[in-house]
């Protein structure tokens, strides 16, 4: 199990922030902040949840308690307002190996022009 101090410092590092800048997202300083990356003050479950969501990953992610930094996904979530990703999914799952390749590559070409736009 990961330490929550080494787990909200690589967080801090992998998305190049520096302590300030996540201090002041967290309304303290950046010397009460750097205490929590050093060990030296236990952070507080508002701060945790706050986090959390700053760096879109679970609460137990940040606690250590899981290495998935995103929760599994709700199939159930509508993709279209007639179809949910389950749907989808269970349609993906009747293509074969060529068609399912030409979909992954016509989904990159649909966002990549979306990008574009």
């Amino acid at each position: 199990m990961v330490s929550i101090h080494i787990r909200i410092k690589d967080l801090r590092e992998n998305h190049r922030l520096k302590q300030r800048e996540v201090a002041d997202y967290l309304g303290i300083s950046q010397q009460a902040y750097s205490y929590y990356e050093l060990n030296k003050r236990e952070l507080p479950s508002r701060h945790v949840a706050n986090l959390a969501k700053f760096y879109q990953v679970t609460s137990d992610y940040i606690l250590g308690i899981d290495d998935a930094q995103m929760p599994p996904y709700n199939l159930d979530v509508k993709f279209t307002s007639e179809v949910s990703f389950k749907d989808v999914v269970i349609i993906l799952g009747k293509l074969n190996r060529n068609n399912r390749r030409e979909m992954v590559r016509y989904l990159s070409y649909l966002a990549n022009v979306q990008e574009e736009e």
